[in-house]
């Protein structure tokens, strides 16, 4: 027999709950906030951490783009294209100033995405990423193939 993590209650045979406590006494721990939950269960109650996305974590390929040079010109008066970068662990966008004097990175880790938007226009796509507790940030001027394919990985990747 074993005993509950949290009451320190015998638990009977097989059970999965501690009848004294109510809570799951067998499963899997929580990495983030350690709390144990049910083994089959794709979120963490406690603190939202996803389970699932460690599985997707493992099948994600790292992508690149970068902002095509043309409509960058001509849309939003630059000389050098943002670049949008896909990891495992986060999204960078690099937007670079007026004649490339200064350069600003925005980090997103996947866990603060709400959401995203993707624009699809006649030339050239945009995506738009909406953040919890931080603005929104987009990239915009993606050729069509680039801007399918950054949907594609936040579709993916999405909870």
């Amino acid at each position: 027999m074993t005993d509950c993590p949290h009451c320190l209650t015998a638990l009977k045979p097989g059970a999965n709950v501690c009848a004294a406590c109510g809570l799951v006494a067998r499963g899997k721990a929580c990495p983030d906030c350690a709390e144990v939950v049910r083994a089959a269960a794709h979120k963490c109650r406690y603190c939202g951490h996803s389970f699932a996305r460690e599985a997707r974590i493992a099948d994600f390929e790292q992508f690149s783009a970068r902002a095509d040079l043309l409509a960058t010109l001509l849309i939003r008066g630059r000389l050098i294209p943002q670049q949008i970068h896909l990891s495992p662990e986060k999204i960078t966008i690099q937007s670079w100033g007026l004649f490339g004097l200064s350069r600003t990175d925005e980090d997103i880790p996947w866990e603060k995405i709400a959401g995203f938007h993707y624009h699809a226009g006649w030339f050239w796509d945009a995506v738009e990423i909406q953040t919890r507790g931080q603005r929104a940030n987009w990239i915009g001027c993606l050729r069509k193939a680039e801007g399918a394919r950054v949907k594609e990985l936040l579709e993916q990747m999405k909870e």
